[in-house]
């Protein structure tokens, strides 16, 4: 039994340094969301799924090790958490499951804070780049803006009754 305790220790302080890790790239994607670099932000999004992926394992691992727990405690087959684990636990193994799920905890709330930070930076970028494109087609003539020598374009229909800058063909 201590042994698998033990063991979900370990795994705990391995999710928690991943999830210090993911932390720090998201520090990373948000400067290259400000930067709007997409050679840094691919880089960073590549990092970020190679966490995540490796979280997802991580905590594949913390289930299983935690069902078999609550299976040896008695506890019905009811999946627990870890806090209330370590319920059944004696003291200095108590605390030291307490301390952890705590700061992983923390560390979880931050990246998700972090992450919704990023997502609405990314959502304001999109709404300036498609306020952008809206502005240039909006600018955008069908037919050419040269014409022959000596014939004047009309200024009829256009927007602002001025004539258009851009040609969308040439």
């Amino acid at each position: 039994m201590n042994a698998k305790i033990l063991e979900l220790l370990t795994l705990l302080d391995e999710e928690t340094a991943c999830y210090q890790s993911m932390q720090k790239v998201m520090v990373d994607e948000e400067t290259s969301i400000s930067l709007s670099r997409k050679e840094p932000f691919d880089r960073v999004q590549y990092e970020k799924e190679s966490l995540v992926v490796n979280l997802q394992q991580l905590e594949e691992k913390r289930k299983t090790l935690v069902g078999q727990l609550s299976e040896a405690y008695a506890t019905d087959g009811k999946l627990m958490t870890v806090r209330q684990l370590a319920g059944f636990v004696k003291p200095p193994v108590r605390e030291k499951l307490m301390s952890r799920a705590s700061r992983l905890r923390s560390i979880i709330d931050d990246v998700r804070d972090k992450n919704r930070r990023n997502q609405l930076l990314i959502s304001h970028n999109l709404k300036l780049i498609k306020g952008s494109l809206k502005l240039l087609t909006n600018l955008i003539e069908d037919s050419s803006v040269y014409q022959k020598p000596g014939t004047r374009q009309s200024a009829v229909g256009y927007p602002s009754a001025g004539g258009r800058f851009i040609c969308g063909t040439v």
